[in-house]
């Protein structure tokens, strides 16, 4: 909570309360209770730090894929190359020879 959001609560108070300390009182455990409940959430709470944590993640993970992709088109260009000589093996010895 903000200085100024914490002051003009205090003069809202002070207002009702018509007393200085009554109102600073109020206000400080209103001030308590916010912190208190961000320091809870703040293990729940996407940081900076978490972002860039992620995003290097991220890039990790796509150049692992790009390489997986790169090995995975030399198998399939390299079983095709292996089937058209197949092919032409089978061809060869059972057309041509004859």
């Amino acid at each position: 909570m903000t200085t100024t959001q914490s002051f003009r609560i205090y003069e809202v108070l002070q207002r009702h309360f018509k007393n200085n300390d009554d109102a600073k009182i109020v206000v400080q455990e209103i001030e308590q209770i916010i912190e208190t409940k961000v320091e809870n959430k703040s293990s729940v709470l996407f940081t900076k730090e978490d972002g860039s944590a992620l995003k290097q993640d991220v890039l990790k993970f796509q150049i692992e894929m790009g390489k997986r992709f790169n090995s995975m088109i030399i198998w399939v260009v390299g079983t095709g190359v292996g089937i058209v000589a197949l092919l032409f093996s089978i061809i060869n010895i059972f057309f041509i020879n004859k």
